[in-house]
């Protein structure tokens, strides 16, 4: 508990601070850039505090990272961090709409690129969804979590259609990538803190847009079935 303590001392301050002065200066340089760059300052210091440490297997395989959705597996809050320490790459994400409600921060998430949707309004979700075609398209790159929220057991659940979808449209790569270890250093339903060793292996990328619309069921096996290996192995 006292990690989370010391990660909770530094960051809730940290956030504020380096969101919003972040953001002034961000948006007079017309680039997210220093947000990403203060985000990942902000989070290697935080798993520095909880005693994480991140082994990377396979990182060359994410190439040019453009026009790229990268899918892996869900355990853990510190699943989502964890990714951008390791990877090392800007990605936005498709969040649900509470994700939006905090005032001001809102703004930053926007700015970077971040795509609200409401599952409960479809035609909102359509936008959603062909905003995020448009910016993968123009080059940008998505993390998502396809089994759609954390496994309460820690094994790999089904995976819903909707971000395949999103990436056989814009024509992009997946890159799957599995988690190990993140589970039991934070498991889901409590704060603490364990200190340890998480693993990401990034794997070998399936293009999207060689597959079908009437394929996406295998396209979707395709790369859960690799995550699911590289978890077994």
């Amino acid at each position: 508990m006292i990690r989370a303590l010391l990660v909770l001392a530094f960051l809730a301050p940290y956030t504020i601070v380096a969101s919003f002065a972040g953001y002034v200066v961000a948006r007079l340089v017309g680039s997210p850039a220093l947000l990403y760059g203060l985000a990942r300052l902000g989070i290697r210091v935080a798993l520095f505090l909880a005693g994480t440490r991140i082994v990377v297997e396979g990182r060359h395989l994410l190439g040019d990272h453009r026009n790229t959705v990268i899918v892996a597996n869900h355990v853990s809050h510190l699943d989502a961090p964890v990714l951008m320490q390791a990877l090392g790459v800007d990605y936005r994400a498709v969040a649900k709409k509470e994700v939006f409600y905090v005032p001001g921060f809102n703004s930053v998430l926007r700015f970077a690129g971040f795509i609200e949707v409401d599952r409960a309004d479809r035609a909102q979700a359509t936008r959603a969804i062909a905003r995020a075609v448009d910016a993968l398209k123009g080059g940008a790159c998505f993390l998502i979590f396809p089994e759609g929220t954390r496994s309460r057991t820690g094994q790999l659940g089904p995976f819903k259609k909707g971000g395949f979808v999103v990436a056989m449209d814009a024509g992009s790569r997946i890159v799957p990538v599995a988690l190990q270890g993140t589970r039991e250093l934070m498991p889901r339903g409590g704060f603490r803190i364990r200190p340890g060793t998480v693993r990401v292996r990034v794997l070998d990328p399936v293009t999207a847009g060689s597959y079908s619309y009437g394929d996406r069921e295998a396209l979707i096996a395709d790369v859960r079935g690799r995550i699911a290996a590289a978890l077994a192995g």
